[in-house]
């Protein structure tokens, strides 16, 4: 309840949880089928939108295929899951 007994309103800190628990989520790096291709995304990345077009262009380099940044997603195409583990890895971002 956001009132005390005697009436005085108490602030939720519904926000504070909100943002520690989206800071908290872990990265992720699932393989998805869209039709009949497969996909690697990348989940849960919490960068600005300039940092994961850099970090896709230097997937896409390095490991020789296309993809794209779409939301805060990052879509590689191919199944490409331990390559994209073992690059970020490299760039310190900790991935499961």
């Amino acid at each position: 309840m956001p009132f005390t007994i005697g009436g005085d309103w108490i602030p939720s800190p519904e926000k504070k949880e909100n943002l520690s628990s989206q800071s908290s989520k872990p990265v992720k790096v699932r393989l998805l089928k869209r039709g009949k291709n497969v996909v690697t995304v990348i989940l849960n990345l919490n960068k600005e939108e300039s940092e994961m077009q850099e970090i896709a262009s230097g997937i896409k380099k390095k490991l020789g295929c296309g993809g794209s940044v779409k939301g805060e997603e990052v879509e590689i195409q191919g199944d490409k899951v331990a390559l994209v583990q073992a690059y970020l890895k490299e760039k310190g971002i900790k991935a499961s």
